[in-house]
């Protein structure tokens, strides 16, 4: 078991040999088909889905990164850390023209590696056959299934936060040096992912309650302390590489757009505690497809029965988010709570593998089954019926963030870029629609991009003199078609409007008229 702590975390080759040895043929069996039927969900129409706009403004930052090694902290200047651009950047590589294809590919790594760490945790505490059931799980749970095939950072932050889990419990356990190690280089790199990983390697600080009333608790106490310092100065080395940056300061700057300050807090501590305390279970079980976060929470309750020191210590890393979340989040989305999902995905497989029952498994698979079925239906293969929470159903779908046309729009100006080069004028200079653009046209590509915010007759009649050797379109996102003034040198090419209400992508192209 030593040496499988070691090697489940970076050592892929030697947990393969490790696993050959420990599991039976049909066990590999079953791991193999896992494997696949995660690529095959994950793969499946995966750039089929409309380019939403965070993920046109990251692919856009691995583009220039991927170009240019001066901005390979670009992130930074919105505050953003850069792991997640540079993770893009090979995928881009492999996968240009189709560059939202790459941005999504490294979700999809991503995942597999969260996928990685929920079979090891679930393994190494509860044996084979809750491996397998919290594997199973992850791959069809909708929000898992959503997130891994967005350019997103949220599946690396939820990769991060299953292997600093993972990682705490074996230090309090084990109390070795090289699991520190391993322990603070995850906790590094998922702090290089986003500034949420911070409180998952806060929470880790808990770890001691594993080990309360054992013999020698404040000796492993303070044994555990000592080498957490250690892998927390080494997270905190690799944190710092962001000091290359001139722009680290905007981390701060942008975290405050998100989370109150402890001023603002202390102003008005109820502000946000109201509103934000049913959010959060209402976001995470709808898109959990509900009845896994109800098996879940059930099978939290059990395992503190059971092992009250474990279940205490999962239930910590529920219930102080949850708190702290409530309190302190401005601005809550589904995707920033996707590491709920996943230990109450850790509870459920407990549950189910424990229980002898039969009939009680069956009816948790049954309702699993059917609370999961439409939704990943529509993930895959109809999406414009995904039945997300109102908010993300605007997010991803029905608002002026939602890419739909894009594609389209793309392919007629590559048509037109055959015979010149094309300048498509765009109604927005960061994300909705000039990310969205930017981010579809492949490296070498005859197109162009120019943002502007407002798109008015002056920047049309500024840009005329492109003609001469340029096709020039305009694409507005916010300004309907109405409103645009007949009077502007603008001849109507398509309208691509979304599947719900009434906005859409205008195209149009310049022409040369007063």
């Amino acid at each position: 078991m030593k040496y499988y702590i070691i090697i489940v975390m970076f050592d892929i080759s030697g947990f393969v040999n490790w696993f050959r040895k420990n599991f039976s043929k049909r066990d590999l069996f079953y791991t193999a088909l896992l494997l696949v039927t995660y690529l095959a969900t994950r793969l499946i129409n995966l750039d089929k889905f409309p380019i939403f706009t965070d993920e046109g403004i990251y692919i856009h930052w691995s583009k220039i990164a991927w170009k240019d090694a001066a901005w390979r902290f670009i992130s930074l200047t919105d505050g953003k850390q850069p792991l997640h651009t540079w993770g893009m950047i090979p995928f881009l590589k492999i996968f240009s023209p189709n560059l939202l294809l790459g941005g999504r590919m490294f979700s999809v790594l991503s995942g597999l590696i969260a996928l990685k760490g929920v079979f090891s945790l679930s393994y190494y505490l509860w044996g084979k056959k809750t491996a397998f059931i919290a594997s199973l799980f992850y791959i069809f749970t909708p929000m898992f299934l959503f997130y891994d095939r967005m350019a997103l950072a949220d599946s690396a932050v939820n990769a991060g936060f299953i292997w600093i889990l993972f990682g705490s419990i074996l230090l309090i356990r084990t109390l070795r040096m090289d699991v520190a190690l391993a322990f603070g280089l995850a906790a590094g790199t998922a702090m290089l992912t986003k500034s949420s990983s911070q409180m998952f390697v806060a929470l880790s600080g808990l770890a001691p309650v594993l080990a309360f009333k054992k013999k020698s608790f404040i000796k492993n106490s303070f044994s555990f302390y000592v080498l957490f310092v250690f892998a927390y100065v080494l997270a905190l080395v690799i944190y710092n590489v962001q000091r290359l940056s001139p722009y680290l300061q905007y981390v701060d700057q942008k975290n405050g757009t998100f989370v109150l300050t402890f001023k603002e807090f202390f102003a008005a501590p109820f502000s946000l505690v109201i509103s934000n305390l049913p959010l959060i279970p209402w976001y995470v079980f709808s898109e959990m497809g509900y009845a896994l976060g109800v098996i879940g929470v059930v099978g939290l309750f059990f395992l503190i029965k059971k092992d009250w020191r474990l279940g205490l210590y999962l239930a910590a890393w529920l219930l102080f988010p949850y708190v702290a979340i409530s309190f302190f989040a401005k601005v809550i989305f589904p995707r920033y709570l996707i590491f709920f999902a996943t230990l109450l995905t850790l509870t459920a497989a407990y549950l189910i593998s424990s229980t002898k029952n039969k009939t009680v498994k069956v009816l948790c698979f049954t309702f699993y089954a059917l609370s999961v079925g439409y939704f990943n239906y529509a993930i895959l293969f109809d999406n414009q019926k995904i039945p997300f929470p109102p908010v993300d159903r605007g997010q991803y779908i029905e608002s002026v963030n939602a890419g739909y046309g894009i594609k389209d729009l793309i392919q007629y100006a590559r048509e037109k870029s055959m015979d010149k080069p094309v300048i498509l004028l765009a109604e927005g200079n960061f994300g909705v629609v000039g990310d969205m653009l930017e981010s579809s046209i492949g490296i070498g590509e005859k197109i162009s991009i120019r943002g502007f915010w407002p798109l008015n007759a002056k920047d049309l009649y500024d840009n005329q003199k492109e003609l001469a050797n340029n096709h020039v379109y305009v694409v507005y996102s916010h300004r309907k078609l109405s409103e645009i003034d007949s009077s502007w040198p603008l001849r109507l090419i398509k309208e691509y409007r979304r599947p719900f209400g009434d906005s859409s992508f205008t195209l149009l192209e310049l022409t040369s008229a007063n």
